[in-house]
């Protein structure tokens, strides 16, 4: 079983603008072809549409 921090690394991008676009690059390069954001803080929205676009 993984640790619970691995875990939430497996399953979400979460942390610092620099580790997300980091993680993003692996997430990206995976067979992963749907990611659903869910988020109610706009300037978190907008750093995800500024690392996916």
């Amino acid at each position: 079983m993984a640790v619970p921090n691995q875990l939430v690394d497996d399953v979400s991008l979460c942390g610092p603008k620099e580790r997300i676009k980091e993680r993003l690059d692996l997430w990206q390069n995976s067979p992963i072809t749907t990611m659903n954001i869910m988020t109610s803080d706009i300037d978190a929205l907008r750093v995800m549409a500024e690392l996916v676009l």
